[in-house]
């Protein structure tokens, strides 16, 4: 993890400060497309959590393909939907809830001839007993008649309404206007904001014909609203048409299966639907978000036609709210759901009966709010704290991680019944790693790859990724603390290019220079220079190493048997060998990057400095195994590692006292001598 300069610090501030401001601007601006990406995201959650078991409280009647081969294509007549009620009804269920429109009379093939028959008899000199068969055959043949009977005998069936909505939310609190129809709600919590939060309200209703209206036991609408998607995630618990309120299919049949009347439904606006002691909770239109078992089918379904025909046992339906309605193909209302894109309508109100009997909602308080803006602030601003000291891929990891930890906190909410919404954070945190990012490209990875190129063939790799993580050793102007400088020459060089051919000269000095080179970078130091034939090395700059003069030891005693293996070679190629001479030395120099402005380089310089290459030229006066020469202070900083014999003092060039010089011959302990 390298440190970031201050101006990257700042800058990365910056650009944080300047993404909340954006990603706030447009979070007030609710732009319809990342409305949608939001969904989308909502959506996720449910496919992620998967089927979960729907309860055995309702059951599905459906008007499915089974029964359509076997009774006949959809309408039925009412009479069939009388048997079913019946059987229904005999079966012990709690409410039965028909989602089937029924606004208009059913005028069927045998009612209408009785009918016309009977027109045409009274005209006739017939008996009063003839008249009463006459009046028997037409109410035997009024399918709805007959229905009506079934629904009263029943006082468990909820009819289905559907209402004409506008489109918004009305301008101004709706007043009560003519007699409440059927089932409207009689009770309210602070009635008085009905303004501030109004239900989807309508102009106009669709209630079914007066027969079964007076014979049902409720009615509730089944009104669907998708979202902007087209998906249907809400369920509108109430609507309100002409100042009165009126509840959904739904939630109606909760309440005559639960056995409550009108008044055990209340209101509170903005804030809850209460049906006995289950208080639901409601968004600023009265609604609920559905929390879907799973796709289609997942909510137990028992064909029409085997209820019917008695072939359905009574444990299935007992003591069960039943939604009866089609789902065979091509009859249904088709909806799109976090699950499915084909889903029956009737399932739609199913899950949201049992959601109300399990008391499992999902909600969004407003308080919500107030966490996707504090995510939109503190995102950008972590990140801005973070993403400078790491690498662009290892903070594209991190940035992930991040938004990994922020969908499973999301999804953790969305298990217990709370969605918190993602993607503004979710943009804020993309848009701020893509600037920070785009910024330290165009500047510190360019300088970056500026050091790497112009270190990574003086340095070993380590060093150089040191080096980057803390670019400010490299700063133009020097610093004095304790290094070590090795020095290398080859011995009489000069000699050695007058009698050989100048591309033999220039390939072997090649040949050597770059093992030599290895051989530095193998102990982490730093090659300074080549001054003609010669080697300058620093260890411990610009990377500081603790143990920099051990391993300048180690490094010359490497380059000494480097140069054995060298010179078996050239004497087997018929070339001439040569020798040469090492110098160590360790004390404090100034180090950095020294020069002019027009032309600087890394290097050290000091008195200490001068000393290591006198070291070296000693090598002509002593005959030493290895022709390597260190300084006392180098053999005190790494006595407890070399093997050493001492030469004497020496007085060198430069110097006026004269110094303690020991030759280098060896590694101590376990570590072979290279």
């Amino acid at each position: 993890m390298a440190t970031p300069t201050r101006a990257t610090q700042r800058w990365s501030l910056s650009i944080a400060l300047g993404i909340v401001v954006l990603v706030g601007g447009l979070y007030l601006a609710a732009l319809p497309l990342l409305q949608r990406v939001e969904l989308a995201l909502y959506d996720q959650h449910f496919r992620l959590r998967g089927v979960r078991a729907p309860g055995r409280q309702v059951t599905i009647v459906a008007i499915d393909e089974a029964s359509l081969r076997e009774l006949g294509r959809w309408p039925w007549s009412r009479t069939v939907l009388a048997d079913l009620v019946r059987r229904l009804d005999e079966a012990g269920v709690a409410a039965i809830a028909l989602d089937i429109i029924l606004n208009e009379p059913e005028q069927g093939d045998v009612q209408r001839a009785a009918a016309r028959l009977a027109e045409r008899l009274r005209r006739l000199p017939v008996g009063r007993a003839v008249e009463r068969e006459l009046d028997a055959a037409v109410r035997e043949g009024d399918a709805d008649r007959r229905l009506a009977d079934a629904i009263r005998a029943s006082r468990r069936v909820v009819l289905a309404s559907h209402f004409t909505l506008h489109t918004g939310p009305p301008d101004r609190a709706p007043e009560r206007e003519g007699a409440p129809l059927k089932s409207a709600l009689a009770s309210f919590k602070h009635y008085t904001e009905r303004g501030v939060f109004p239900p989807p309200n309508a102009r106009a209703a669709g209630y079914p014909i007066p027969p079964l209206l007076a014979a049902a036991q409720g009615v509730g609408h089944v009104n669907m609203q998708a979202d902007p998607d087209g998906s249907t995630r809400l369920e509108a618990l109430v609507v309100e048409a002409r100042g009165h309120y009126y509840p959904s299919l739904a939630l109606e049949a909760v309440r005559v299966g639960a056995g409550l009347d009108v008044h055990a439904l209340r209101l509170d606006f903005g804030r809850a639907v209460e049906v006995g002691d289950v208080a639901i909770p409601i968004d600023a239109r009265a609604r609920v978000f559905i929390d879907y078992a799973g796709p289609a089918r997942t909510i137990p379904h028992v064909s029409a036609v085997d209820v019917l025909r008695g072939r359905t046992p009574t444990e299935a339906l007992r003591r069960r709210i039943v939604f009866v309605g089609a789902t065979a193909e091509g009859t249904y209302d088709l909806r799109v759901t976090p699950f499915s894109p084909v889903f029956p309508g009737v399932e739609k109100h199913a899950n949201v009966a049992s959601n109300i009997l399990e008391a499992r909602f999902i909600t969004r308080p407003v308080w919500v709010e107030l966490v996707e803006a504090a995510g939109i602030a503190v995102v950008p601003l972590l990140l801005a704290g973070i993403l400078p000291r790491l690498r662009p891929l290892t903070s594209l990891g991190a940035a992930l991680a991040l938004w990994a930890a922020l969908y499973a906190g999301a999804h953790a909410g969305f298990l217990e019944g709370l969605w918190l919404p993602l993607v503004y954070p979710s943009l804020a945190l993309t848009l701020t790693w893509v600037a920070i990012t785009l910024y330290r490209f165009f500047t510190e990875e360019r300088q970056r790859l500026f050091t790497k190129r112009a270190f990574q063939r003086y340095v070993s790799p380590e060093v150089v990724e040191r080096i980057i993580e803390d670019p400010s050793a490299l700063q133009f102007g020097g610093r004095l603390t304790e290094l070590t400088v090795l020095f290398s020459d080859i011995r009489d060089f000069t000699t050695f290019t007058e009698k050989h051919d100048p591309q033999e000269v220039v390939q072997m000095l090649r040949e050597y220079l770059t093992r030599m080179t290895d051989q530095v970078l193998a102990q982490h130091g730093t090659l300074d220079k080549y001054i003609g034939d010669a080697v300058m090395a620093i260890f411990g700059a610009p990377v500081a190493l603790p143990d920099h003069a051990a391993r300048a030891c180690r490094a010359a005693l490497a380059m000494a048997a480097e140069v054995e293996r060298l010179r078996a070679k050239w004497v087997a190629e018929g070339k001439e060998p040569f020798r040469i001479g090492i110098g160590v030395n360790t004390g404090q120099m100034v180090v950095g990057n020294l020069g002019s402005e027009q032309l600087f380089d890394y290097t050290v310089i000091g008195d200490e400095v001068n000393l290591g290459a006198r070291l070296e030229s000693l090598n002509k006066e002593y005959v030493t195994a290895k022709s390597i020469i260190i300084s006392e202070r180098t053999w005190e900083a790494a006595r407890d590692t070399i093997e050493v014999r001492r030469l004497g003092e020496v007085t060198v060039k430069g110097k006026t006292r004269p110094v303690v010089v020991y030759e280098l011959l060896g590694l101590k302990g376990s570590a072979a001598t290279p």
